[in-house]
């Protein structure tokens, strides 16, 4: 018998608002962007996928160069794979099919020229999904996207199948869909990382293809509350479990430790297995 593993894609998303103060866009990258991505950089094994908005993007790549070479370092290493989206987070519902396909072009063609990535993903602006999604995302050469686990469970999924990916189509152009795992996002940072292990353990099974997807915002690493202290500062992280250890290197440490727990981006979790089944998802 095969022994029991889940796969963990791991998403943190960098948005500052078009035309925030300066010292806002300092502070942030000071408290919660740097030290993020120095502990993924110092954790090859740890796969990651990003998303930047692009207006953040532009002001990262203008004013921290040593944070871009740093991500595309990772890139060249195939640790990191990086999203695309609408450049300035529309509400993509609300806005004309012309804008929709032009921002995420617009996006698609910065991650390339900086990174030399290929975009495969979407990331979708506070997280609103809309049946009719699929087309225009199919239009721009997307693969997949990333949706709030409740809308699977409105269709009757249960919380073990939100553990898969789905295939979900509009006018015939099709789209995988990855449900977020409400439980890991709100774990983390909040409780000792033995918690999300437990919940994975629990969730693991021997067949090999089982995922949940932890999302987070970037800033909730560092600049909600007192997470600076917890996630990166030693000697604050939780005691329990982890005696004091900032919660970013010692969740890493966890994930490497326990080899069952199978680190991967998302575009390499669509390629080595199928979707579960054909979903039609609500708004």
């Amino acid at each position: 018998m095969n022994k029991k593993c889940i796969n963990l894609p791991i998403v943190f998303h960098f948005h500052q608002p078009v035309d925030n103060f300066s010292w806002v866009f300092e502070d942030v990258h000071k408290k919660s962007y740097d030290p993020l991505i120095e502990y993924i950089y110092q954790f090859p094994e740890v796969k990651i996928t990003l998303h930047f908005s692009g207006n953040l993007l532009e002001w990262l790549i203008e004013n921290k160069p040593k944070f871009i070479d740093k991500l595309k370092i990772m890139a060249n290493r195939g640790q990191i794979e990086i999203m695309g989206g609408g450049y300035y987070e529309p509400i993509f519902s609300i806005i004309p099919y012309r804008d929709k396909i032009a921002q995420m072009k617009k996006l698609s063609d910065l991650i390339k020229r900086e990174f030399d990535l290929d975009v495969k993903g979407a990331w979708l602006s506070e997280r609103v999904w809309e049946p009719n999604y699929p087309s225009f995302l199919n239009d721009v050469g997307l693969k997949y996207v990333i949706v709030d686990d409740n809308h699977f469970r409105s269709t009757g999924i249960t919380e073990e199948d939100t553990l898969y990916s789905y295939i979900t189509e509009d006018e015939g152009k099709t789209l995988r869909v990855f449900p977020i795992n409400e439980e890991l996002r709100y774990l983390t940072p909040w409780k000792p990382t033995y918690y999300s292990v437990d919940y994975l353990k629990k969730m693991a099974d021997e067949h090999g293809d089982r995922m949940a997807l932890l999302i987070s915002d970037a800033e909730k690493m560092g600049m909600w509350s007192t997470t600076h202290k917890l996630c990166y500062v030693e000697g604050e992280g939780h005691h329990d479990g982890d005696n004091g250890k900032p919660f970013i290197p010692a969740f890493f440490e966890q994930i490497i430790k326990n080899e069952w727990i199978k680190s991967l981006t998302l575009s390499e979790y669509m390629e080595q297995f199928s979707a579960k089944s054909l979903v039609y998802l609500p708004t």
